[in-house]
């Protein structure tokens, strides 16, 4: 038999019964394999709200990495600065 399976708890004898493929009109419940349900949660992990300390951490990695790269290209700068002034008059 193929998963996912639509099945349904029979009340006489409360056992599970499979009343064929899924489709979208199923009234019970929907039986699939454990690989699916994994397929399935990562889908929804993806979705999902970030843990706040990860996210924090990335945040910070982020900003930090742009504003780690404005300080050097500030300090390269101001050296390049020193050696070749813009405002310097050059004599003839």
């Amino acid at each position: 038999m193929a998963l996912p399976l639509c099945v349904y708890v029979d009340q006489a004898t409360n056992a599970l019964v499979a009343a064929g493929e899924f489709t979208g009109e199923c009234t019970g419940y929907v039986l699939i394999t454990p690989a699916d349900w994994a397929g399935s949660m990562t889908v929804a992990e993806l979705f999902g709200f970030p843990d706040p300390l990860v996210f924090g951490a990335t945040f910070t990695a982020a900003f930090g990495a742009v504003l780690g790269c404005a300080v050097v290209a500030h300090a390269v700068g101001s050296v390049a600065g020193f050696f070749n002034p813009i405002n310097s008059i050059e004599e003839l």
